[in-house]
């Protein structure tokens, strides 16, 4: 067959071909499991040195060829060739693969995985052959292809050896490419469909509100480009538009090939859901995918099926042979969500979270969490893809660093660590006697803290020792620990090579497992080892051996060089340095601040200079919250949302009032809220209501909610927002004032002021969304009064200082006086 004059080659590495058009059978390894690829590399590297003389490792293979009118040009690298050294033999292909356990015990959707990708190798080896030889119509040539299934656990080479015509390699590859190309052909025609009519895309608005436009140049800019770029918009201006937008555009001229829009709420995805909703009705072509997390996702846990006699879900049996079915319904659907992937993957009986990363290459615009992206035990593989060029849209930026220093620390608990031993003593003794050896190893870490005369920090509790240790010192290690882990993972791989998972009770547990071991091989300067007893001298006592990391700037920064483009944006990213500091981006990369899109006069901001609410002052201060709280609330009738530092103070504060005013009913947020009693909440907040509602500042109902209209017409703000004094607070405070590098603020900016002030902006910005909002922000707390706070305020607001209730009430009346 001849390829088509204007099509040119499609570049198809072997392994994503053998993955898209080659895998059968179950889904197999949907959690860790098998070798690591450190010992896979080991392996390789051990077998290809012992090869006999004038054997080639490594071989690289690059060969064209036209199949049904498509020039494919396959590529990829064979871990060993043998020449030809005999009339009676032919080149023999290696292939090595690590395993725990001999090959006839491997499932056989391993197996046939394995052999599949050789038998690609070998119809590219004859088929470079025939490009070469002077009569390739007569060359019939034959290949020997070897597997070479290396057992760690044995340290036994086991040797499977095929002889193959050019005949039957030729069929094989023709199926397979054939299945792809079909594939292929219809992905184009749909991308086609979307740069067309992202082309062709007008403003879904008829107008851009003040500053919409300059952003959406700096984006599409930014997009067209590369690099990054950072955006402070001030609530109301249309960020996810504003953004959105300039990227369909870029993708629509093919500056970029796919658009990832990351959220670290639910309500930041459903607000991407209905702009992509709204860009459809204009003509739209483009396919979203909304990759929800497995345990909100898994229908295993949703009590949709049960797992078999082995431990598996049945949709997971014959995964890949319903795949295929499965892509073709979704391939070009405007809406991928969960909803639409759950209907699809109930009906051919696959397992919906799995589904969604299978199409997650085959969408245009992917919208997910953070960790997604930055989390390095479940970020996903096909995003560092480098053949695409990816734009990186990062919603609400302000929140990815302390989220990334969650991501990037690390937590291995003693309690935690015996109950998972318990789990298995009956079904999987060899993994609880790994398990107990790990348990062994953190007591004998602390009893070695102890004999050294290690000091413990300063701990306010007599029943808890804490040792802080840089891990950059080889002393401080606990390399015990890491060897006991590792052991458990081990057992936990050979388990799942054979398709005998662990108990599903000590999953969790597993996973913090794995984070431990993947967080220890990253850990540099900015990692601190904390050992933690807890009820020391009783039987209950607890050990906590953590990996605390300071600043995940530089894991951010690596993350960011995936992508061709990067911007991060949000109502609060200030100031600049700390900002740049904090989220590892580059020192030249552009910041754009953003004005207000609404006018100064609809938000009355007032600064109660009168009230402390300072830790040992808040039992001081509670009657005069309670008096601002009212006084607020009765200058107008409405909606008004009380933030507070934290639960504990704020059920203080409600206690009293509900005493001296049982008429007024309180809703309050209680720890743990879950998504049907946060609905019930907001359910409160609509319009022609009076709901008074005491919240924490920084949590669900102080961001990502928009409070529209009449549904919330002030907000107090009890305190500056400074995190909970601990001793990771403190660690972080301190480095910051040793590591010399000040651009970012002193330690106390970086670890309590900064953090405070971002969650008193975002609480502060639920008031005014739209342009005919009006309402009252009221600051409870002297110390925002201090210069440093004042430096930190928006342009737009315009505060008016208080000194007593009667001036806050004077100064509320004439502000409602104007409506």
């Amino acid at each position: 067959m001849t390829a088509e004059s204007d099509a040119p080659p499609l570049q198809l590495p072997v392994g994503q071909l053998v993955a898209f058009a080659c895998r059968r059978g179950d889904l197999i390894g949907d959690t860790p499991g098998g070798p690591s690829a450190q010992e896979g590399i080991r392996a390789h590297q051990k077998l290809q040195k012992q090869r006999p003389p004038g054997s080639e490792a490594e071989y690289r293979l690059q060969v064209q060829w036209n199949c049904e009118g498509q020039a494919v040009i396959l590529n990829g690298r064979v871990d060993i060739l043998h020449p030809q050294t005999d009339l009676h033999r032919p080149v023999q292909l290696d292939e090595i693969k690590t395993t725990y356990y001999p090959p006839r015990q491997l499932p056989e959707t391993v197996r046939q995985l394995h052999w599949a990708q050789l038998k690609i190798y070998g119809f590219c080896y004859l088929l470079q052959r025939r490009a070469d030889a002077e009569n390739p119509a007569t060359d019939d040539g034959r290949v020997a292809l070897q597997m070479l299934w290396h057992n760690l656990k044995e340290k036994k080479t086991y040797l499977e050896l095929h002889e193959f015509s050019w005949s039957e390699l030729e069929a094989f590859a023709h199926a397979a490419v054939s299945e792809y190309l079909h594939w292929h052909r219809s992905w184009q025609q749909h991308r086609q469909q979307v740069q067309t009519s992202a082309r062709a895309l007008a403003f879904p608005f008829p107008d851009y509100r003040p500053g919409q436009r300059e952003l959406a140049v700096a984006a599409y800019r930014c997009l067209r480009d590369g690099g990054e770029l950072v955006v402070e918009a001030p609530t109301g201006i249309g960020k996810t538009v504003s953004t959105l937008f300039p990227a369909i555009k870029a993708l629509g001229e093919a500056q970029v090939d796919q658009l990832v829009y990351l959220t670290a709420k639910n309500s930041g995805r459903q607000m991407v859901r209905e702009t992509a909703a709204r860009l459809h009705d204009k003509g739209l072509k483009l396919s979203l995918l909304e990759i929800q997390a497995r345990d909100k996702t898994c229908a295993c846990r949703l009590g949709l099926c049960s797992r078999d006699a082995d431990g598996i879900c049945p949709r997971a049996r014959g995964f890949f042979d319903r795949l295929p079915a499965a892509r073709r319904q979704l391939l070009g659907e405007p809406q991928l969500t969960p909803s639409v992937i759950a209907e699809v993957a109930d009906r051919l009986q696959l397992c919906p979270f799995e589904l969604s990363l299978q199409m997650l290459p085959w969408v245009d615009l992917v919208v997910c969490d953070f960790n997604y992206v930055f989390d390095p035990l479940v970020r996903l593989s096909a995003l560092q893809d480098h053949q695409q060029r990816r734009a990186l849209l990062v919603d609400e930026a302000h929140n990815l660093s302390d989220r990334a220093r969650v991501m990037y620390s690390a937590t291995l608990n003693r309690r935690d660590s015996r109950r998972a031993a318990a789990a298995c003593k009956s079904s999987h003794p060899g993994l609880r006697r790994s398990i107990q050896s790990l348990v062994r190893s953190l007591d004998k870490w602390v009893t070695e803290r102890r004999q050294e005369g290690a000091t413990p920090e300063a701990i306010a509790s007599r029943d808890v020792e804490l040792w802080v240790t840089p891990l950059s010192e080889a002393e401080c290690h606990p390399a015990a620990v890491t060897r006991a882990a590792h052991k458990v993972v081990a057992e936990v791989s050979q388990l799942w090579e054979l398709s005998q998972p662990p108990p599903e009770a000590i999953g969790d547990w597993l996973t913090a497992l794995y984070r431990y071991l993947c967080i220890e091989q990253l850990q540099a300067e900015q990692h601190r080892c904390l050992t933690r007893v807890e009820n020391r001298d009783t039987p209950w006592q607890e050990q906590q051996l953590k990996l605390l990391c300071l600043n995940a700037a530089d894991y951010l920064q690596q993350c960011y060089q995936e992508f061709h483009a990067v911007i991060a944006f949000s109502a609060t990213l200030r100031p600049a340095a700390y900002i740049y500091h904090q989220l590892g981006l580059r020192a030249q990369s552009p910041y754009l601040l953003l004005p207000s899109p609404f006018r100064p006069q609809q938000l009355g901001v007032y600064l109660c200079s009168y009230v402390d609410t300072r830790y040992q002052a808040r039992h001081r201060a509670t009657d005069a919250l309670i008096d601002m709280v009212t006084r607020v609330y009765r200058s107008r009738p409405g909606n008004y949302l009380v933030f507070f530092p934290s639960y504990r103070f704020l059920q203080q504060v409600a206690q009293r009032f509900a005493e001296r005013f049982p008429q007024i009913e309180l809703l309050l947020q209680e720890p743990g809220t879950s998504d049907r009693e946060r609905a019930v909440f907001l359910e409160s907040f609509s319009e022609g209501r009076r709901s008074l509602g005491f919240a924490i500042m920084g949590g669900v109902f102080g961001e990502g909610v928009d409070y529209v209209g009449e549904r919330l017409v002030g907000t107090i703000l009890v305190g500056v927002g400074l995190p909970q004094v601990n001793e990771e607070q403190e660690l972080l405070r301190r480095a910051c004032d040793t590591s010399g590098d000040h651009l970012g603020g002193s330690g106390f900016d970086i670890a309590y002021r900064y953090p405070g002030m971002t969650r008193v902006l975002q609480t502060a910005g639920r008031v005014i969304r739209t342009e005919s909002d009006r309402g009252v922000l009221i600051l409870a707390d002297y110390r925002f009064a201090d210069p440093f706070y004042r430096a930190l305020y928006p342009e737009h607001w315009q505060l008016q200082t208080c000194s007593s209730g009667e001036a806050l009430s004077n100064g509320l009346s004439r502000f409602w006086e104007l409506e």
